[in-house]
């Protein structure tokens, strides 16, 4: 998925009441710990998190200041906390409320 897209999906979730963004992969979720941008292939990997992750409009502002940067290119997840070599792509963000916390999810192929 792109930033741009990505963007416009997690404003779109805010403005719903989202507050944190957890990727999701099956039924595993995860936070994300670090954004790596890539200047040489112009792509941006997130690492996941086994513990916190960030909130919507931390990372939102992340987007900006990327999409500045490199353009609106791909975004990918690494396929653990340690290896962002290895990248699956985001498939879509969805909405989700537990008791009083309002989610997003990132999901991945």
């Amino acid at each position: 998925m792109k930033i741009l897209t990505l963007k416009q999906k997690l404003e779109k979730g805010k403005s719903l009441g989202g507050e944190v963004i957890y990727i999701k992969d099956d039924s595993a979720l995860y936070g994300i710990d670090c954004v790596y941008e890539d200047q040489e292939t112009k792509s941006v990997t997130l690492l996941r998190s086994k513990e916190e992750s960030i909130k919507v409009n931390d990372f939102l502002q992340i987007l900006e200041k990327l999409y500045a940067s490199i353009g609106d290119t791909e975004i990918f997840v690494g396929k653990n906390e340690y290896i962002r070599d290895e990248q699956r792509q985001i498939k879509s963000v969805e909405f989700a409320q537990y008791e009083l916390l309002k989610m997003l999810f990132i999901n991945i192929e």
